[in-house]
């Protein structure tokens, strides 16, 4: 045996102690049951394309405020463990089969690059069968990404490509600076899905460095997909159908309900 090849092995090991110690430190395999996870569930709202018909539903998670005695958005999503998404999708979602063509989920960048990507996703596109999986992601509050993140960031659309699961880079900001931070992922991503508050002027004097038209051209020049959410008036049905949006979300044409 080879000088280099005993090298090559060695590499091989350590990278294999240290995936399994880092994704055990990380709950990921063997993970404990957060805390008042009873507390949360999965609310569903429906999507439609330029059709107006309902093309897709999207499971957003919610958790029960004991204060005010309603379900409200968590702040603290990044604490879950895919195993315990899991849980809560089987029971929420798992019994009730939605009339649409997808079914979209929303995870976190850090839970995205979780080694138990693969098993996640395998396992809810046998739950949501016949539909299509889109997964949903984004960059708030991450400055950069290290390259070990980038990596199994990578590894990961990789993966999603060839499961035909579609995966959409959400919560678009109108920025350069935004803009310069998301590249990479550009090329790799099925689409994007722009929130139209981020993209209203609060005054006629307000400057966007990027607006909808720039972003749409953008995307499509790269033959990948653009969608919205926030639509919450005509106006804004109308500013979809000029830029040709594929699918839209919002108040306007369904509020998040429980099943």
């Amino acid at each position: 045996m080879s000088f280099i090849t005993i090298i090559f092995i060695a590499l091989c090991l350590i990278s294999i102690a240290v995936s399994y110690f880092w994704a055990k430190r990380q709950n990921a395999i063997y993970p404990k049951t957060m805390e008042n996870v009873q507390d949360y569930t999965f609310f569903f709202q429906s999507i439609v394309d330029s059709d107006g018909k309902t093309s897709g539903v999207e499971a957003l998670l919610r958790k029960f405020d004991t204060k005010t005695g309603k379900w409200i958005f968590p702040d603290d999503i990044d604490k879950f463990t895919l195993r315990e998404v899991i849980f809560l999708l089987h029971k929420s979602f798992i019994k009730t089969k939605h009339p649409s063509s997808f079914l979209a989920i929303n995870i976190s960048l850090k839970q995205f690059a979780d080694p138990r990507y693969e098993y996640f996703i395998r396992w809810v596109k046998g739950e949501c069968y016949p539909m299509e999986l889109r997964i949903e992601f984004n960059m708030q509050g991450y400055s950069e990404v290290n390259w070990l993140k980038k990596i199994r960031i990578k590894k990961n659309l990789k993966l999603s490509r060839e499961l035909n699961v579609a995966v959409i880079l959400e919560k678009i900001q109108p920025s350069k600076a935004y803009y310069k931070k998301v590249k990479w992922l550009l090329n790799d991503i099925h689409g994007v899905k722009v929130p139209l508050s981020n993209f209203h002027k609060k005054t006629d004097n307000e400057w966007l460095e990027m607006n909808m038209g720039d972003w749409s051209r953008l995307i499509r020049k790269k033959n990948k997909k653009i969608d919205i959410t926030e639509v919450e008036n005509e106006d804004d049905l109308l500013l979809a159908d000029k830029l040709e949006i594929d699918n839209r979300q919002g108040y306007l044409i369904d509020r998040p309900h429980s099943e």
